[in-house]
């Protein structure tokens, strides 16, 4: 079900900005759409909170890099945006946060070494993510 999640993600991500002119902010609509949308069945689809957000993060990330766009950018603004979607179905708390960052990082590192290093640069780098989780969550 995870596989479903990530594949429908991406499609729907590469939709939403390819012709956008802000990218980032095509990019913030669908991530908060997907996570919303998929946490209303996350009971049905068998699979938790935090696995259903990292799937959507992975999904994200992987159809952003796919037309071009900054990685380090895009994980962060996807993070974000799924950590903030999930928060408010009422879905927060360090284990969402942290499966967030980890789907992020292992994305990049799927696209390539120096993805997965410019990923890690901007999550550590975010001001707006919690200094600890990601620290612990990337190593």
């Amino acid at each position: 079900m995870v596989d479903k999640i990530i594949d429908e993600t991406s499609k729907v991500v590469q939709s939403a900005i390819k012709g956008a002119d802000d990218a980032l902010s095509a990019l913030r609509g669908a991530i908060t759409n997907q996570v919303t949308g998929s946490l209303k069945n996350v009971g049905d689809m068998g699979t938790t909170v935090a696995a259903t957000v990292g799937a959507v993060v992975r999904g994200g990330i992987k159809a952003a890099a796919e037309v071009g766009q900054d990685i380090g950018n895009v994980a962060v603004t996807t993070v974000e945006s799924a950590i903030d979607a999930a928060g408010s179905v009422g879905e927060s708390g360090i284990e969402v946060t942290k499966s967030a960052i980890e789907a992020a990082v292992g994305a990049a590192d799927d696209i390539g070494t120096e993805a997965g290093e410019s990923v890690r640069k901007a999550l550590k780098s975010a001001a707006s993510l919690p200094k600890d989780i990601v620290e612990s969550a990337i190593k």
